[in-house]
């Protein structure tokens, strides 16, 4: 009897050291994504994803999903069931996206946490042209007399054509800021906002990018609590635009950016307040 007794307790112990040395340094090891950067190729329609996701064992411990949206819509979650060995890596994705759709990329770990990352995509900048080589100068041959060509039939110009007037684009910036924790907007902006719609209504080519932010304060030490309040702030100004103005939920894009962006030191009261906003960019085309 004491002998199985023994032999058991003994067989546990061996289970419990090897499963200790096997599992116990990847799951302390276990990490959320450091770091997800983001980059559109518009021409090429390419959406890359680099991450920064440290693991020791590949197989056990590595990135799981990678779920795209674009304007708040899923469009796309990879599974994984392993990573690269190096700690950056990236991954693309063939996504079609036109100028101001804005991208939402989650990457999750299989074993701990996860991290998000947002961008807007712009217009490519223009290639410049290279300029001309000179061109040798030509010297013109001797005259030689001509005979008398014969007179040539009357060619009547066509009329002018009336040139296309030039476009020039036009932005305006809106703020609207927030008190501590709060997506409520305050009666004092509502004329501001109005003023927006107002503007939009004019002209109806116009599209908006409502862009929320917040302070670097976080109570709950959880970046993604910013991120989740600029975003409820930038969508409260989409939404009120909508409901009291009639414009088009299609004209207008809310994107939350958390504290990232300041436009005051986070160090002060009065910083702080600043940095608790949301920006309405929009753009339109009109001639001059």
């Amino acid at each position: 009897m004491k002998n199985n007794t023994f032999r058991s307790g003994f067989l546990q112990a061996v289970f419990f050291i090897l499963f200790f040395l096997f599992f116990s340094p990847q799951f302390s090891y276990a990490n959320a994504p450091k770091s997800v950067d983001l980059t559109y190729d518009i021409n090429t329609q390419t959406l890359s994803v680099t991450i920064n996701h440290q693991t020791l064992f590949a197989g056990m411990h590595h990135i799981k999903y990678v779920e795209i949206k674009k304007n708040g819509t899923i469009i796309s979650k990879s599974k994984y069931s392993t990573q690269p060995t190096n700690s950056i890596f990236t991954y693309t994705y063939n996504v079609p996206a036109e100028k101001g759709d804005v991208f939402q990329v989650t990457v999750t770990c299989n074993l701990w946490g996860h991290t998000s990352s947002t961008l807007v995509v712009v217009a490519p900048e223009p290639v410049a042209e290279k300029p001309a080589a000179p061109k040798e100068a030509v010297v013109a041959p001797e005259s030689v007399e001509e005979k008398p060509a014969a007179p040539k039939e009357a060619v009547v110009a066509p009329e002018p054509v009336a040139e296309k007037p030039l476009l020039e684009k036009v932005s305006i910036t809106l703020n609207v800021k927030f008190d501590t924790a709060k997506a409520i907007i305050k009666k004092k902006y509502h004329n501001d906002i109005k003023i927006v719609a107002n503007f939009m209504k004019e002209y109806p080519d116009t599209t908006a990018v409502i862009e929320g932010y917040t302070d670097n304060v976080d109570k709950f030490n959880n970046p993604e609590n910013n991120i989740k309040l600029s975003q409820a702030r930038a969508d409260s100004v989409r939404q009120y635009l909508i409901d009291n103005f009639g414009i088009d939920a299609s004209r207008i894009t809310a994107v939350g950016y958390g504290p990232n962006k300041p436009i005051a030191s986070n160090k002060t009261k009065n910083g702080r307040q600043k940095n608790r906003r949301v920006q309405a960019v929009i753009g339109t085309v009109q001639t001059k």
